[in-house]
C-alpha cells in the first residue's frame, strides 16, 4: 500500500481592511488578485490558493485562506495595499490559524 496522501495545509487569515472605501467581496477579491498577480505572476497566484472564505462588511473585514507555505508572500500581498479606489488603506492581519474552527473561536 502507498503512503497516506497529506491534504494541503491552509491557513486562514482575519483581516481587517482599514478604508474610507465601501468594500464588497467583489472589490477585495479583484484586490487581492491583482497584488498578488502584480507581486507574484499568474504562477504566484495558482502557488497560493488564495480564497475568501468570508466577508464581514460591518467592521471591514474579510477571512481569507492560503496555502501554508505561502503565509509569508499572502501577508506582503496585503500589507502592499495602500490605497482602493484613490481612498488610502491600510490592511491588518489580526489573526491566522491553521484551522477556519480555531480561527473563529478566536475571533468571538
Amino acid at each position: 500500500m502507498g503512503m497516506p496522501v497529506r491534504s494541503v495545509r491552509r491557513r486562514y487569515l482575519w483581516v481587517h481592511f482599514e478604508t474610507d472605501t465601501i468594500l464588497d467581496e467583489a472589490l477585495i477579491n479583484m484586490l487581492i488578485e491583482g497584488k498578488v498577480r502584480s507581486l507574484y505572476g499568474v504562477t504566484g497566484l495558482v502557488e497560493m490558493n488564495y480564497k475568501q472564505i468570508e466577508f464581514l462588511p460591518e467592521n471591514s473585514e474579510v477571512i481569507i485562506r492560503c496555502n501554508h507555505d505561502r503565509l509569508n508572500e499572502m501577508r506582503t500581498t496585503l500589507a502592499s495595499v495602500t490605497e482602493i479606489d484613490g481612498n488610502p488603506c491600510r490592511v491588518d492581519v489580526k489573526l491566522v490559524s491553521g484551522t477556519i474552527k480555531t480561527l473563529r473561536s478566536k475571533m468571538s
